[in-house]
């Protein structure tokens, strides 16, 4: 028996399917960056601030292929935030119907479903794979660029404005940040250097109002011990403290200690929860000992599983207070509260 051929639905039809399947109301931002995107003919670049809900917007990209039976790229600057994006997309994916094998993710040491319609990976991995043969992507509907200001990094951003160029015109491109600054100039630029017209999308409403403290009378454990006194209303933790370097960041877990930072049921709870977890190996056993406590540390240095636990007990709010480098400053959602910056001056004293 003969089945009928699968007709691929319209641009129209996806948009307001996906529309209907939305958990929420979207943002006015959100709303027109998905309009913009369903719309146009060669990509939309949307900047609006941290908490705004990008990941809602760049989904569009990742259910229209899915739908229409194409693929697409999901790129991202750190192995850290595929890994979250990894988990996110694949929960939306079998939300919408789809399985959860429908999402991969790539990385240089990870490999998770890396022939699935949709993959999430490092920025380097899109490039390898352009250098190597373009002819790969003609089934490649969209490429997401999330974080898309790493395009300006002094040292990496050559791997985004290569990638910008190498890829076939028929690829649409998504492109989301929160702090580019000169949008409309880098949009004619796009258009002059490489033929491509985005439709620009922007707000500057943030949804999570910022408040400033300049801490000068306190040493940095008995600050964090004072902000994270009181019940859940005053409490300002989970805080984030950001170290310049690795050493830095076990010294400061290290000075946490027999600091009142967790309640006692909490800490019961978080020490049955690390049971759950093998850590045996590398830094593991000096890292549940100072879980134990209520505090993370997070850096390139530890094994990627190490670093992933300790995300996962910081979003369960299990985790007073995580240390960490710059590996946790470019978008991984993390509920914190306060942000901590022990020293604003990176490297050594009076070298520029």
């Amino acid at each position: 028996m003969n089945s009928e051929p699968t007709t691929v639905p319209d641009r129209d039809t996806i948009a307001s399917e996906y529309f209907e399947k939305l958990l929420y109301q979207p943002y006015p931002v959100q709303e027109e960056a998905l309009y913009a995107w369903f719309c146009c003919e060669q990509g939309v670049l949307v900047c609006a601030p941290t908490g705004t809900g990008k990941t809602l917007i760049a989904e569009a990209a990742i259910y229209e292929a899915l739908r229409t039976g194409q693929r697409c790229y999901y790129t991202t600057p750190l192995i850290a935030l595929t890994d979250q994006k990894l988990a996110e997309i694949q929960e939306s994916a079998v939300r919408w119907g789809f399985p959860a094998s429908s999402i991969g993710l790539i990385t240089g040491n990870r490999r998770v479903n890396p022939d699935a319609p949709v993959l999430v990976v490092v920025a380097e991995i899109l490039l390898n794979r352009l250098m190597q043969n373009t002819d790969m992507f003609e089934s490649v509907a969209s490429v997401v660029m999330d974080e898309f200001h790493s395009f300006n990094d002094p040292e990496r951003g050559i791997v985004w404005e290569l990638s910008l160029g190498l890829l076939p015109k028929h690829i649409r491109l998504m492109l989301l940040s929160a702090t580019i600054g000169n949008s409309v100039e880098f949009c004619g630029w796009l258009m002059k250097s490489h033929d491509r017209k985005m439709e620009l999308v922007q707000s500057s409403d943030r949804k999570v109002p910022l408040q400033f403290e300049w801490v000068d009378d306190a040493y940095l454990d008995e600050h964090l011990e004072k902000i994270a006194e009181g019940d859940d209303a005053r409490r300002r933790t989970p805080g984030l403290v950001f170290c310049f370097n690795r050493d830095q960041c076990w010294q400061v877990a290290e000075l946490l200690k027999g600091k009142k930072l967790i309640d006692k049921e909490r800490q019961a709870f978080l020490t049955k929860r690390l049971e759950a977890f093998d850590f045996t190996q590398g830094a593991g056993p000096k890292l549940k000992q100072i879980l134990i406590r209520g505090v993370g540390v997070h850096h390139a240095g530890l094994m990627p599983r190490y670093r992933r636990i300790v995300e996962q007990l910081f979003q369960e709010k299990l985790l007073s207070v995580a240390v960490c480098t710059e590996t946790l400053s470019a978008g991984i959602n993390l509920p914190a509260r306060s942000v901590i910056l022990p020293s604003i001056v990176k490297g050594p004293f009076g070298k520029k």
